[in-house]
């Protein structure tokens, strides 16, 4: 009788200790290891990357010279720095701030349409309309075309 006793408390103390560390372990396991979701535009990883890609692009569908990387990159890089200053500054409001960052984008694609060659730019006005198009679709797919939001249920 004493060693059931004995046994009935250590399987006890047992089920708790195991218990115990389950429960404490759970936060643990829980942290989410998983890479940051994309931004609103799709992106991954930190600021540049979509512009990194889209230079690469460029480069081989425009069979861009060394020179003319180097060039479509400053303007890259002075119009993140500019759209970067548009998103940052509260004090503009969100039509305005759409209207300066479409500002920025077209004088961004008329300084690289200036690097380019005439066969280049031929290519390069190509590929902005097909990203219109797609960006265009993808807007219906999500609902998001040009009508008016609907309106909220009562």
């Amino acid at each position: 009788m004493n060693m059931t006793m004995f046994r009935r408390a250590a399987m006890r103390a047992a089920t708790l200790a195991l218990c115990t560390t389950v429960l404490c372990g759970m936060p643990v396991i829980a942290q989410d290891t998983a890479p940051p979701p994309p931004d609103h535009m799709g992106r991954h990883g930190g600021p540049g990357k979509m512009e990194e890609h889209q230079l690469a692009m460029l480069t081989k569908k425009l069979n861009l010279t060394p020179d003319q990387v180097t060039q479509v990159k400053a303007i890259d890089d002075d119009t993140m720095a500019q759209a970067k200053a548009v998103r940052d500054d509260t004090s503009i409001a969100k039509a305005d701030k759409r209207a300066k960052m479409m500002d920025i984008h077209k004088a961004a694609q008329d300084k690289i349409r200036a690097v380019l060659t005439d066969d280049q730019k031929t290519k390069y006005d190509a590929l902005q309309a097909e990203m219109q198009t797609k960006m265009k679709e993808r807007r219906e797919k999500q609902g998001g075309g040009d009508s008016a939001p609907p309106a909220p249920p009562q």
